[in-house]
């Protein structure tokens, strides 16, 4: 992914300028287009997976520890 170089954006400093710059671009329904979710995959869904994990036995041994002052 190309690195964004501030000398290319440093034209916009009023809400003007970025409205030029939208109209010039054609980016006129930037907001409007939907965001698809990345899939996880590899090693980072198998770390979510043991976050998981390690977040419901957290929770358990919150309980068990409140229980055991009862």
């Amino acid at each position: 992914m190309e690195k964004l170089n501030k000398k290319y954006y440093d034209f916009i400093k009023t809400e003007d300028d970025w409205n030029k710059f939208v109209k010039k671009e054609k980016l006129l329904e930037y907001g409007t287009k939907p965001v698809k979710r990345a899939k996880i995959k590899g090693w980072a869904k198998f770390a979510f997976i043991v976050i998981r994990i390690y977040i419901a036995i957290m929770i358990a041994l919150v309980v068990l520890g409140f229980l055991h002052f009862l």
